[in-house]
C-alpha cells in the first residue's frame, strides 16, 4: 500500500522565521547617516549661517600673520607699562597696560571665530555676503546693481593662495568686500557677477 502525500499548496504563505527558531536572519544594512550641511564651526544662531558657504580657513593664519606687527606694538606698550610701574611704584601705569593687553587677547582668541562667521551665497538673482559675530550683517547684492568687480591680493594673501573680492554697486557707489576666497573661486564669482550683470542690463 503506497502512502499518499499531498503537494504543498503554492498559495500557502510560509511564516517568516522568528529569532530563536534556528534559521539565519539576514541583517538589514544600516543606512548611512548624512549630517545636514552646516556653516563650518559657526556659532549657533548666526543670521543666515545655515545656508551660506564659508570662506577658506587659510584666512585664519593669514590674519594672524598680518596682525603680528600690531600685536608686537601693543606688547611693547604692555612691557613699558610694567617697567614704569616697577621703577616708579605708580600702580595706575600698570592699569594703562591693560588696554593693549586686551587688544592682543581679543585678536588671538576671536580671529578664528570671526573668519568662520564670514560666508557668502551666489543665488539666482543676487549675491549674499555675511560677516560678524556680535554685530552681524548680511548684505544681498542684486546682480543688476553691480557696477564693477575687482580681485585683489596682498603678499600675505598670495602666500596662502587667497584673494579678496571687491564689489562696487551702482546705487550710491557702495562697496562690499569678500575676503578669504581661493583664487579660482574669486575668478568664478567675478565672471558670474560680470556675466549676470551684462545679461540683466541687456534685458532692460
Amino acid at each position: 500500500m503506497v502512502p499518499m502525500t499531498s503537494a504543498p499548496d503554492p498559495h500557502e504563505q510560509h511564516a517568516a522565521p522568528r529569532p530563536g527558531d534556528g534559521a539565519p536572519i539576514e541583517a538589514t544594512p544600516a543606512q548611512p547617516h548624512v549630517p545636514a550641511r552646516r556653516f563650518a564651526d559657526a556659532p549657533p544662531g548666526l543670521l543666515g549661517a545655515e545656508r551660506l558657504r564659508p570662506v577658506s580657513l587659510k584666512l585664519i593664519p593669514a590674519r594672524y600673520l598680518g596682525g603680528i606687527a600690531g600685536n608686537v606694538f601693543w606688547l611693547v606698550l604692555v612691557i613699558a607699562a610694567i617697567v614704569g610701574t616697577v621703577l616708579t611704584g605708580w600702580w595706575w601705569i600698570a592699569a594703562c597696560g591693560l588696554l593693549p593687553l586686551a587688544l592682543i587677547a581679543q585678536s588671538l582668541l576671536l580671529t578664528p571665530r570671526r573668519v568662520r562667521a564670514i560666508g557668502y551665497l551666489d543665488g539666482e538673482e543676487d549675491l549674499t555676503i555675511a560677516s560678524g559675530i556680535m554685530f552681524r550683517s548680511v548684505h544681498s547684492i542684486p546682480y543688476g546693481r553691480v557696477q564693477s568687480v575687482k580681485i585683489g591680493e596682498g603678499p600675505i594673501e598670495r602666500r596662502y593662495g587667497l584673494a579678496t573680492l571687491t564689489i562696487t554697486t551702482a546705487a550710491g557707489g557702495g562697496t562690499e568686500t569678500l575676503p578669504g576666497l581661493p583664487k579660482a573661486e574669486a575668478e568664478r564669482l567675478r565672471s558670474l557677477l560680470t556675466d549676470r550683470g551684462i545679461e540683466l542690463m541687456a534685458a532692460l
